[in-house]
């Protein structure tokens, strides 16, 4: 039986992946106003701080992520199931003496977090027990990566998604528990982090998919040769990486050393949980477009790859422009409706926020391509550039401006990175048309957007309703039809109907028959 189309495949683990994430956004929507509500917007700052502090130590990672995936894919594609175990279980070596190291970390910085974060003597004993729950599960975290990589050269990236649906039901059912039995927000914390353990034994069990056993591919045996293959790829990716993550996570955490007080944290949290509803689908597609596109180059197809940015980046851009502005437009009552009124003047900080994420998304397809090329020099040279120019704007104005300091800087670092993209690497390296892939695929769905949004704003003046629900649901439903109604007229071609149909509504109906 022939394989799937690796249009299919993008398609199927991108919409699986974005369910996961919309269901996992839901739970949060759901969860951290009562959790703020009840631990206090303080006390939860203190949540906020782990999460960062954790989500800033992965760039240990060193960028063996991308490019074990990348390596993993190509043998993959070849049938070098030799190469896949010796690098596999050689990153099960790595993987662990980074966890170990990461774990130490956590140590230290229980016993001098504290000091560092101007976090209150009556805080500190919390703080301190978080820091050893992240402690004792970062060495299993770090090592569920190398299951994921093998999963995801395998296309496989739709289960994986599916199985995170797990993590998200527990995660809320926690929260409610943690309030209804009134739990110690370290208790909360711990069943929290046990969430996110819960499903690494399913994607383990998937790996049987592989035609060698599990012990082959996982039990750790060090191979110098075969690990320093991909190591030399991925450090080239590490330095980008260390730049970017620092650009990104370092925000939060300068926001706790730099502003007025550690409850910032939590109105960081408050709009980041919004707009990385839009971050993920974006790492979703990475994921998804990343073998694709080294297979594509490991062919050295021009023409496949040309029509793989394209034809990505019209699609991704309608996706991402319709759920964006739909935020936009309701982005006063959704905070009003999901924190309360006091939280209102976040609202400007969101859509600035939400347009920054929408800039950077939208190039998703052509990363995966210049990922999977390997040149990667200049993509270090501009994180550095955006990172060293948009973090001390954060430090500076943290105390004045707060949570927007972190989003101005964000977006100064990601305009940065756009003028790379479109004025470099597209035209020099892949050798293709920037103002096509800007004008073509990405701006008639922007222009659709930004007519859809203008038009229910005013239809919602004209109704002057009351209610914040009525207003959101009526303002969005003009929204929808105008968006829909646009790309149909302008965008969306009948051979584009015709394609959904034959490829990905064929691909359901034999699930069905199976």
């Amino acid at each position: 039986m022939a394989g799937q189309s690796p249009v299919k495949k993008i398609f199927s683990g991108s919409v699986w992946g974005i369910a996961a994430k919309v269901l996992d956004a839901v739970a949060k929507f759901v969860t951290i106003p009562l959790l703020v509500g009840y631990y206090g917007k303080s006390d939860y700052g203190l949540i906020a701080l782990a999460f960062s502090l954790n989500a800033y130590l992965r760039l240990m990672d060193l960028g063996m992520n991308i490019g074990s995936v990348r390596y993993f894919a190509m043998w993959e594609s070849r049938a070098e199931y030799g190469k896949i175990a010796n690098a596999s279980r050689s990153s099960m070596v790595f993987y662990g003496l980074i966890g170990l190291a990461n774990a130490l970390i956590f140590v230290v910085m229980a016993d001098f977090g504290p000091e560092f974060f101007n976090i209150s003597p009556e805080q500190a004993p919390t703080y301190r027990v978080m820091m050893y729950i992240l402690a004792a599960s970062t060495v299993f975290n770090w090592l569920s990566n190398v299951v994921i990589q093998l999963l995801s050269a395998k296309d496989e990236l739709g289960y994986v998604n599916r199985i995170t649906v797990i993590s998200s039901v527990l995660n809320f059912l926690f929260a409610l528990a943690a309030i209804h039995f009134k739990w110690p927000l370290t208790v909360y914390f711990l069943f929290y982090t046990l969430s996110l353990l819960v499903v690494i034994p399913f994607n383990v069990h998937r790996l049987r998919l592989y035609p060698v056993p599990l012990g082959t591919l996982l039990l750790p045996k060090w191979d110098g040769k075969a690990f320093r293959q991909i190591l030399g790829y991925s450090v080239a990716i590490f330095a980008m990486g260390l730049f970017q993550f620092s650009a990104k996570e370092l925000r939060p955490i300068l926001l706790a050393k730099f502003a007025s007080g550690i409850d910032v944290l939590t109105d960081y949290r408050v709009i980041q949980t919004i707009a990385n509803l839009i971050m993920s689908f974006g790492s979703i597609f990475l994921q998804v477009l990343l073998p694709s596109a080294s297979k594509a180059h490991a062919e050295n197809d021009h023409g496949k790859m040309a029509k793989m940015v394209f034809e990505a980046t019209r699609y991704i851009s309608i996706f991402l422009t319709l759920v964006v502005f739909g935020l936009i437009l309701n982005a006063d009552n959704l905070l009003v409706l999901y924190m309360g009124e006091s939280y209102l003047d976040l609202s400007k900080w969101l859509i600035i926020w939400l347009l920054t994420v929408l800039l950077s998304m939208h190039n998703t397809p052509v990363a995966s391509l210049v990922l999977s090329s390997g040149k990667t020099k200049v993509l270090v040279f501009s994180a550095a550039i955006g990172c060293l120019i948009s973090l001390p704007i954060t430090v500076v104005f943290a105390k004045e401006m707060g949570v927007g300091a972190a989003v101005i800087g964000y977006l100064v670092y990601m305009l940065i990175q756009m003028g790379f993209f479109y004025f470099y690497y597209i035209p020099k390296v892949l050798h293709l048309s920037s103002t096509r892939i800007f004008f073509k695929a990405f701006s008639p769905s922007l222009l659709g957007a930004v007519i859809a949004m203008f038009l229910a704003g005013f239809a919602g003046t004209l109704a002057d309703i009351a209610r914040p629900y009525m207003e959101m649901a009526v303002e969005s439903t003009v929204f929808f039809i105008v968006f829909a109604g646009f790309h149909w007229a302008f965008v969306i071609k009948r051979s584009d109907i015709d394609y959904l149909k034959s490829n990905l509504l064929n691909r359901s109906r034999s699930h069905a028959e199976k």
